[in-house]
């Protein structure tokens, strides 16, 4: 199989990652007076390819901060055409079908992670190509916003690995695809 496909996400209790305008400005909100990192340099250190939906790349842009994955490959999946990457090891690809996944699984370049958003690991899911989720459940209710899951994804079987307590309300749960 080669490298593994996780997730690593953060949602609101009714399971929104981001508001209707795709802001997550509800997470800077978040209590952290330790300034934890949440699991995040422990996830991130054996990821060599980041995969990321071209709305979550202009959002990540927006955030006014250096580029926070100058270590990683950079995959933006976009139906546009003639998009400019704005950041180092960055390419555009349009379409995702089971090779080109196969490939990036084959490319020896360590884990990838889909980053989002909802549309894109929808595709990861229906394709069953999501091996492990980190889902980091954050105590507000958002009321409207977009699903983490939309409701197109078809049935998908995963065990419960582990669940961590990272204090002021949060829980990253892990999950691993059921065999």
């Amino acid at each position: 199989m080669g490298a593994k496909i996780r997730l690593f996400i953060a949602q609101s209790l009714d399971g929104k990652i981001a508001r209707n305008d795709n802001s997550i400005d509800w997470l800077d909100k978040v209590p952290n007076p330790e300034e934890s990192d949440f699991g995040y340099n422990d996830f991130i250190k054996d990821i060599g390819i980041i995969l990321m939906g071209r709305k979550t790349y202009e959002e990540v842009l927006g955030f006014g901060v250096e580029w926070p994955y100058p270590d990683q490959e950079c995959v933006i999946i976009s139906r546009s055409d003639g998009y400019e990457a704005k950041t180092p090891k960055t390419s555009f690809h349009q379409g995702i079908d089971p090779n080109w996944v196969q490939d990036l699984r084959s490319s020896g370049k360590g884990d990838i992670w889909v980053v989002g958003g909802g549309e894109l690991i929808a595709t990861f899911l229906e394709m069953e190509e999501i091996d492990e989720m980190i889902i980091s459940t954050i105590p507000v209710i958002l009321g409207e916003g977009l699903p983490l899951f939309p409701d197109h994804n078809k049935e998908s079987w995963f065990d419960l690995i582990g669940i961590e307590n990272l204090g002021n309300g949060i829980f990253n749960m892990e999950y691993r695809r059921k065999a």
